[in-house]
């Protein structure tokens, strides 16, 4: 069975890595443009983009218009298998009273039968392990190696697939006689434009900083992003895979989020529950509102100003901001506090979770910058450079 596993795996693995390269010096027979329309813009328009089972790119546009266009090209198929493809999406654009409407549908969603099948090969590959294997230690990054994990969020996805089975992929070598099919949606968007996203089984890249007001809604999809903010944000997140280089402003909620990587953050309030979270520096005014969570913590900016955390069941780990004027209290009940390998299991007599369990004090400036963290039945781990886990 564990070969088996092993074996499905590596073939999956083979199948991510021959659809995330482009073939260099390879000459396409055909190329189809399947969709290819403008539309214009002004401060009062709003765009919607429905996408389910579709794969996007989203850059800025530079004349005000919004720009969409798909492409198929393909190597060595046969006419019917083309013909197939083609038919296989359902596309349609429009715009009515200011609105512009894109709707983007696939019948065959490779990538989201991809996406279920990592995660029930990491599951099951994981139990297959040896359990007494103690858990590895959180070793605190700098900013910018969170930053280059967010960049190459795809290949962490196969670094989880190979750790599970201690392997490393073939290396693929095009042939003359392999069949290639290579898809390709760009939508460009102005910046004044409100967009309201539907994502569905999506695997969709911002290559530009988006500033725009935004509204999402995505289900079990792979969004990488580089800068996003506007404090008018408002995105939903369920299962999948979110990676951002920064967030400066805006409302966000994830749940069982595989994958959560955020660069820097600030001015913003996240909700989640199920997921992990991983951030490189906790910017001004960050609020956190978690239910069974794990966050890491690495760094901290000079002024972050105050840092809230209102969590239950979470697991909460942090490293100590350095030369920075600070003040920590937690609050609440039942949580394990554990500071350089020292265990304490805090709560109150009364089980109020308004009392003050924990305080730790790196200044005597009452305008210091302020963490506070209201916690029930929760684990909080802190450390300088390394946290030691299994406790």
């Amino acid at each position: 069975m564990k070969t088996l596993f092993k074996i499905t795996a590596l073939m999956l693995i083979t199948s991510m890595t021959l659809i995330a390269q482009k073939p260099t010096n390879v000459e396409m027979d055909e190329l189809h443009t399947i969709y290819d329309k403008s539309f214009t813009t002004d401060a009062k328009t709003i765009l919607v983009l429905d996408l389910s089972n579709t794969t996007a790119q989203i850059c800025k546009s530079e004349d005000n218009k919004v720009h969409i266009k798909y492409t198929k090209a393909f190597k060595n198929y046969k006419k019917k298998l083309v013909e197939s493809s083609l038919k296989s999406h359902t596309i349609s654009g429009t715009k009515k009273n200011n609105k512009i409407t894109f709707t983007s549908k696939s019948a065959n969603s490779r990538y989201y039968r991809e996406y279920q099948l990592e995660q029930v090969l990491i599951r099951r590959l994981e139990k297959i392990k040896d359990t007494s294997t103690a858990e590895e230690p959180i070793i605190k990054k700098t900013i910018d190696s969170v930053i280059r994990q967010v960049k190459l969020s795809e290949r962490t996805i196969l670094k989880d697939l190979l750790g599970t089975i201690k392997t490393k992929p073939r290396v693929q070598k095009w042939k003359k006689s392999d069949k290639i099919q290579i898809t390709r949606m760009m939508i460009s968007i102005p910046e004044h434009i409100h967009v309201r996203f539907t994502l569905g089984n999506a695997n969709v890249e911002f290559l530009d900083d988006f500033s725009n007001k935004t509204t999402m809604n995505s289900r079990n999809s792979k969004l990488k992003f580089k800068k996003i903010g506007n404090i008018l944000n408002l995105f939903d997140i369920d299962n999948g895979y979110f990676n951002v280089e920064a967030i400066e402003g805006g409302s966000y909620s994830f749940a069982n989020t595989r994958e959560l990587t955020i660069g820097r953050v600030s001015n913003s309030i996240i909700n989640s529950e199920f997921t992990k979270v991983e951030i490189g520096e906790i910017g001004k005014n960050m609020e956190f509102i978690d239910f069974n969570s794990k966050f890491i913590f690495h760094n901290f900016s000079d002024k972050f100003e105050i840092l809230t955390m209102n969590t239950e069941y979470s697991e909460i780990n942090l490293f100590l901001p350095r030369s920075l004027e600070y003040k920590l209290d937690t609050y609440g009940n039942n949580t394990k506090h554990i500071m350089d390998n020292h265990v304490a299991n805090l709560s109150n007599k009364n089980k109020k979770t308004d009392a003050k369990m924990f305080e730790l004090i790196n200044s005597d400036n009452e305008d210091s910058n302020y963490i506070k963290i209201n916690t029930v039945n929760g684990i909080i781990r802190i450390a300088k450079d390394v946290i030691t886990l299994g406790e």
